[in-house]
């Protein structure tokens, strides 16, 4: 696509030219931009001029009055490195010029040549944002049938799961694990509809602010944390039995009240996080207290410390440590954990002694220590502290 020069630096060019010419022997000033026309051959055609409206300047350097030698005529080149932008043309009633009107004029050409690279970048990079639209637009759609798609093997999953829950001994452990799997069922379904209310924020040149990132949560739930803690307890429990991992978990949970699906990412992050890196037969598990001002929750693991210089790297966006070598991730997980926990007011920490915070915990480890700021509903009357 054949770049034009726009509105915005033909009127900065004219007003350059008018700022520049004062008078005295100077006849003529006129601005020429290399443009390709429709077959891609390059042509100088004139941007703008001084004396405004000069009717006698051609608009090509293509008509022949240019093309004629003249006393008193010269040409500056517009130019960015090695690339030619396009001429500036000076006509004089003088045939010598002193070395300060040629180091002024120097310094138009300079201005004009420098004016014109950010406009030719600035096309370019609405042209990007253009072309970058389009694909975002196509994105949305191939992304609104995927999650189209994925709600029909997800609702045969879950009738499959109540069939079977039906049929087996409430007491059993087959019971559990089908009502684990209707629990994830249910979580899958959370994301689509997360997923379908994301708000379709056309790509601007406006700067925004910050965000959580993703923004995959389309709304905050108040709810009890010993209401939603369960199902995520029983999958990780599933989870550690199938992989070999010992697990620990407390006979109860605080009564906090606030946004629990918002902790329940946290600490399913921080599972798959242990069961992802601890080594095999490493114990893993879930510990908590509480005080008069916050409610911590520890997830943690027996397997060998994360080396001094990495501890805080890890909860950079996108980073992984060095045992995440070899392993699937994206280094997001602890990220998102710990801006999730400061947007309830807590924080999201690493402790390499867990034991100290918890009995059953090996003496080292990795203990992620998730601290939330208490509410009218958390600390029982006179408790003070709960153990596994």
């Amino acid at each position: 696509m054949a770049l034009g020069v726009s509105a915005d630096y033909r009127s900065l060019a004219q007003h350059l030219l008018e700022s520049f010419a004062s008078g005295g022997e100077l006849r003529c000033l006129a601005v020429y931009m290399a443009l390709s026309d429709a077959s891609g051959l390059l042509r100088l055609e004139a941007v703008a001029c001084w004396p405004a409206g000069l009717q006698r300047l051609p608009e090509s350097l293509g008509d022949p009055a240019l093309q004629v030698p003249e006393q008193g005529r010269r040409w500056l080149p517009l130019r960015n490195g090695h690339h030619l932008l396009g001429a500036l043309l000076v006509e004089t009633a003088a045939l010598a010029w002193p070395d300060s009107f040629s180091q002024q004029l120097g310094h138009l050409a300079t201005a004009l040549a420098t004016a014109r690279t950010l406009d030719l970048r600035c096309e370019n990079t609405l042209l990007d944002l253009e072309h970058l639209r389009k694909q975002q637009a196509e994105q949305e759609h191939q992304l609104a049938a995927l999650i189209h798609q994925m709600r029909n093997p997800l609702a045969a999953l879950r009738t499959i799961a109540q069939l079977l829950r039906r049929r087996l001994d409430q007491d059993s452990e087959q019971h559990r694990l089908a009502t684990s799997l209707l629990d994830e069922g249910q979580q899958l379904e959370r994301y689509l509809k997360a997923l379908e209310q994301l708000p379709r924020q056309r790509l601007s040149t406006e700067l925004e602010q910050p965000r959580l990132l993703p923004p995959f949560r389309s709304s905050q739930v108040d709810g009890q944390l010993q209401e939603r803690l369960p199902p995520l307890l029983r999958r990780a429990r599933s989870s550690c039995e199938a992989s070999g991992h010992p697990w620990h978990q407390p006979r109860d949970l605080p009564r906090w009240r606030g946004d629990v699906d918002a902790v329940a990412e946290i600490l399913a992050n921080l599972i798959e996080n242990a069961l992802r890196y601890a080594p095999s037969q490493a114990p893993i598990g879930l510990c908590w207290s509480t005080s008069t001002r916050t409610v911590q929750l520890l997830l943690w693991d027996g397997g060998p410390p994360i080396p001094e210089l990495e501890r805080e790297r890890i909860f950079h966006q996108g980073q992984r440590g060095t045992a995440g070598a070899g392993h699937q991730g994206t280094g997001y997980g602890l990220s998102l954990g710990r801006q999730l926990a400061l947007s309830l007011g807590g924080d999201l920490t690493l402790v390499t002694q867990p034991q100290l915070f918890c009995s059953e915990a090996t003496p080292e480890g990795n203990g992620f220590l998730l601290t939330l700021p208490t509410s009218p509903q958390t600390i029982p009357t006179g408790a003070t502290q709960t153990k596994p």
